[in-house]
Order: structure tokens, then sequence, then C-alpha cells
């Protein structure tokens, strides 16, 4: 049996702790609070997205009762760092945008020329989208789409997907009904009723991002929310007290407040289950550097080819030690594991527990094969 360092294992722990997903340490009831407390959540795949809110609730809501939220606007799901699908609280939508894609629009809008758009059509798509959508209405992409042909400008497909995109981004529209075949969007003033205005956006941003994942580095930061590091460090002093500074294994990390000091018995509570994590997961997504759950050995394993795409995975002592993947039938789901090394009887066992939740999750039978 391999010997891991104390100071990994307490890195382990206390991220596990700050993520939510260990019981009893984060008041997060629904799936809206843990969404709040992450501040955002990574939603490419957002069925995985769900279920990684589920994993963090203490209530552990089914599908069904996350893409309830999604529908009644308790959560919305849209692009508010690095271009990237994210869902988060509605009230901090807004500002969230606004502090944190401002790199990623000003790189995307460079790249018009090649796509054959001009600043003046992507004006005139957001003039004739807004109008579209007028009254409240949600409409699915192809209808955007069209409404833009009817105003006289046509785009291809990349063209389209570009617009929309910016448009997320700029918070004119945002992702509607959560059980459309395809995307449908809503203007994002009339699908969000309540926001909120930090006193400083970038303080707000790196508070609430440590307290959802710390212990991170500033790199962490500035990797997840596509800052500059003087952004960064400009959110850091703001965050003040919020955060503290500690030293673990040799790498210097920012915690939230009065986290850091747990006994080693917490720190064996902490990393005891074992957990199957979906794709996307913030426990990898959230950090620049993974070094302390993952041997890099195998994250081609996690992302194949480094294709951006993210399979789910095994966390054992909070170490990700292997991926899983599912064949649903109508009424059962199978679970299949795929350790990167071999692992225990035991462990199996233990993860037979996880695939049940999983199946809960889904409203069908699991079975781990």
């Amino acid at each position: 049996m391999v010997t891991v360092d104390p100071e990994i294992r307490r890195v382990r722990a206390l991220r596990l702790r700050a993520q939510g997903l260990v019981p009893g340490v984060r008041d997060w009831r629904t799936a809206a609070d843990a969404a709040r407390g992450m501040l955002a959540v990574q939603a490419q795949d957002a069925g995985a997205a769900r279920f990684a809110l589920s994993l963090r609730a203490a209530d552990r809501p089914d599908d069904a009762a996350v893409l309830a939220d999604l529908a009644e606007r308790r959560l919305v799901r849209n692009r508010p760092a690095r271009g990237t699908l994210q869902i988060c609280a509605p009230e901090d939508l807004h500002w969230l945008s606004a502090a944190l894609t401002v790199r990623s629009r000003a790189e995307s809008a460079r790249r018009r020329p090649q796509l054959g758009l001009t600043d003046a059509m992507v004006d005139g798509a957001d003039a004739a989208v807004r109008t579209a959508l007028a009254g409240g209405k949600s409409l699915p992409r192809t209808d955007l789409v069209d409404a833009c042909a009817a105003a006289g400008i046509a785009f291809d497909t990349s063209q389209a997907s570009h617009v929309l995109r910016d448009l997320t981004e700029a918070m004119t529209i945002v992702f509607a009904d959560p059980t459309a075949k395809g995307d449908a969007f809503a203007l994002a003033d009339d699908w969000i009723t309540d926001r909120r205005e930090p006193d400083h956006a970038l303080g707000e941003a790196v508070s609430r991002f440590v307290g959802g994942r710390g212990p991170v580095t500033r790199q962490d930061v500035g990797k997840w929310a596509y800052l500059p590091m003087g952004a960064v460090d400009e959110g850091i002093e703001a965050a003040g007290d919020a955060i503290d500074r500690i030293t673990l294994a040799g790498t210097h990390y920012l915690v939230p407040a009065g986290t850091a000091d747990i006994t080693d018995d917490e720190v064996d509570a902490a990393l005891a289950s074992p957990l199957l994590l979906p794709g996307f997961d913030e426990y990898v997504i959230g950090y620049g550097s993974r070094a302390a759950q993952l041997d890099e050995t195998y994250f081609n394993r996690i992302v194949p080819g480094r294709n951006g795409v993210f399979k789910p995975m095994v966390v054992v002592d909070g170490e990700i030690v292997g991926t899983w993947a599912r064949k649903s039938t109508a009424k059962a789901v199978k679970i299949t594991v795929e350790p990167f090394t071999r692992i225990t009887v035991a462990t199996r066992r233990r993860l037979a527990g996880a695939a049940r939740g999983y199946g809960e999750f889904l409203g069908l039978e699991a079975t781990l094969a």
C-alpha cells in the first residue's frame, strides 16, 4: 500500500469539505443552495451538472427536482466565466458575467473577421433577438436564427454559434426551458427577476470561489475565472478576512477563513467514503493544478486525447483513481468502473453504495458491474 503524505491527504479533505462532498460540513440543503455555495458549476454536460449539484445538497434531489429548479428559475444555466456553460444562482449571473467575461468576449470579437462577421451584424442580431423574445417568450435556437434572417442578417452555423455565445456572455439572453430537445433561450432581464450587485465584484468572486473549493492557489483562481493575475490579486485583497493563507506540502494556498484547522479524525472522515463523481465535476475542473488529487499520468484517461471532454470519475481516499460509465434502460442503470490500477474488493463493495445513489438520482435501480 502506497503511503500518502499526510499534508496531501489534508488538502484533499479540505477540498472535499469545501465542495460540499462531505455530509454535514456545508449548510447546503437544496441544489440552489449548492450552486450558490459553489458560485458556479461547469455545465457543458447538463445532466452531469445536475448530478454534481445533487451530490452537494443535503436533500439529495433527484434529476426531476433539479430540472424543476432550472425551469422555475431557482437555477440558471449560461456562460458567466471563460465562455463556458455553467449553472449558478440567478441573482449572481449578471454581476458574475460582467466581471469574468471581459477577456473571453474580447478574444471572441477578434475572431469575427475569420467568420465573416462584423460588429454591426452582431449588434443587429442583438436587436432582432430582443424583438423576437419580447414579452417573456422563450424560443429555440433555430427560431432566433430565423428571426435574424428575417431582419436581414443571415448566419451560417458557425456564425450563429458565435453570435448566440456572445449574446449569452453579454447577458442579453440566458438558457431557458431545460427540458427542450434543443437549446432554448429567453431574455436575461425577463428570466431573472432578482439581481445582486456586490460592493466589489472581484472580491466577491474570489472569496466565494475560494469558499467553494479551497485550498486553491492564485493560479487556480486565475485559470477558473480566466482573469489576469493582477485582477486575481485585486480580488484577493478585496476579499480581505474572508480568506486565510496556509502552506501545505510546500504549496501556498488560499482557504475559506477559519476552515483549515481540522483534526486528523476529520481528515479521515472526509476521505472515508468513495465517490462516483460526474464528468466535468468541479473536483477536477475547479483547479489549475490537480496534483493533490490526481496522478497526472492518468489525466488522458479522464480526458481522452485531451479533447476537453471530462469523463465521470471514481474517487477513493480523495484521489481520482478511475473513471466510470453507465448503460441505462427504462428501469435500470448499470455502472461500470474502469480503475487506473487495481482497487480492492472492499472498495468495490463500498462503491456499490455510491452507484445506488446515482440510481436514486435518476429514479432507476442501479447495479455496479
